[in-house]
């Protein structure tokens, strides 16, 4: 049998298993926890979101589209800022109110508590 003259078929099994979707809502949280990031709380879950959809667009390959990348490159801004900025709040408050003890005194006044006592009835830890 002579397979020389046959003609080569190329015959790509391949699925694409990326996930546009994901890497455009990647990108769409990257923006948001950009924009949010000086809100703690919605700046962490969102950049943290958009970190993942990133990845998860990817579909087992080893590159990203660049939606994807454009929002895991945001998202991670985004992380790194909320972060920097919740140290440097956290490290002012420290230094203006002098310590933990400082800052918890302060947090009672402006309750309008007077022990620690009625602060955890208040908060509902006891």
């Amino acid at each position: 049998m002579d397979f020389q003259n046959q003609p080569y078929e190329n015959k790509n099994y391949y699925q694409n298993r990326r996930s546009p979707s994901m890497a455009a809502a990647s990108l769409i949280l990257g923006i948001i926890s950009l924009a949010a990031s000086a809100c703690i709380l919605p700046g962490i879950v969102c950049s943290s979101l958009g970190m993942i959809l990133a990845l998860l667009s990817r579909g087992g390959t080893k590159s990203m589209d660049n939606q994807a990348t454009l929002g895991f490159c945001l998202s991670c801004a985004a992380l790194l800022f909320t972060i920097t900025i919740t140290v440097t709040n956290i490290f002012i408050m420290y230094q203006a109110f002098g310590g933990w003890d400082g800052i918890l005194r302060e947090y009672m006044n402006m309750l309008g508590v007077d022990t620690t006592e009625e602060l955890y009835q208040m908060l509902g830890i006891y």
